[in-house]
């Protein structure tokens, strides 16, 4: 059972998703069309010697305002980021049933800091590396499970939260232009994310019954963390990341991509 929960607390907190036939749910945003970009939205040139500088600063000039969403740019508020409710279903090995997690928010992201940015485009291609980092985060919310456990059904309930330092990530987009209605947008056709982080403490009460118990748990969870993150960490990504990479391109197909590098 620790194990089990582990896994799941993690995967609300890395915004990961793990399992069969699981539902998870964002809260939804509209993008509208983007003509042009108002004065205060940071452009670079891609004729400019230094265009992986003015990326770098472009980003971070744009991460605090993550706070209270950049409507310009058809980002809703994202600190606190809201997941919404997200379950997960089960059906292998030794565990049957299913986890659900309601009302999880991130905080943190907007303290975001970036630390390099790596653009090459050659004709109709273009990649894009970003390395940054948040100094901490909190992630909160509760869960409820309907689960069996060899021949044991368990339904623990309650709420968590989980703290992270020196959460890092390496991102890597790949992607070709094309021309539509006189302008220039991106298609991307892979978004890969590396993400590590530094230090990880989490709290969560409704385990079990027994408030003793409850703790040994916890302690077990938060000495072996690291190993159980690593663990589970490839099988998630592979179902996330095709989730971000349609997020990126509904995003850019509002968005032309020769208002934030032009051309000239």
């Amino acid at each position: 059972m620790k194990r089990v929960l582990i896994t799941n607390l993690l995967i609300a907190l890395c915004v990961l998703i793990h399992g069969a036939e699981d539902d998870f749910v964002l809260a939804p945003n509209e993008f509208k069309p983007i003509k042009e970009l108002a004065a205060d939205i940071p452009t670079c040139s891609q004729n400019d010697s230094n265009i992986n500088e003015c990326i770098k600063q472009g980003f971070q000039q744009l991460t605090p305002r993550l706070k209270y969403g950049i409507s310009d740019l058809n980002i809703p508020p994202m600190d606190p980021f809201l997941l919404g409710k997200s379950s997960y279903n089960y059906n292998s090995g030794l565990l049957q049933g299913r986890i659900t997690m309601r009302n999880v928010q991130i905080h943190g992201l907007s303290e975001g800091i970036v630390d390099k940015a790596t653009y090459r485009q050659k004709d109709n291609r273009v990649r894009l590396e970003v390395l940054s980092h948040v100094p901490q985060m909190l992630a909160e919310g509760s869960y409820k499970a309907d689960i069996k456990l060899n021949d044991m059904k368990l339904t623990p309930k309650g709420t968590f939260n989980i703290t992270l330092t020196d959460v890092s990530m390496k991102t890597r987009s790949l992607g070709e232009l094309y021309e539509r209605d006189g302008h220039t947008y991106v298609r991307l056709t892979k978004l890969e994310t590396e993400p590590k982080v530094g230090d990880m403490h989490i709290y969560a009460n409704g385990l079990v019954p027994d408030p003793a118990l409850n703790d040994v748990i916890l302690d077990f969870i938060n000495q072996y963390w690291r190993q159980l993150y690593q663990a589970m960490l490839p099988e998630t990504m592979a179902i996330w990341q095709p989730l971000m990479l349609k997020a990126g391109n509904d995003f850019f197909a509002a968005l032309p991509f020769d208002l934030i590098v032009t051309k000239n």
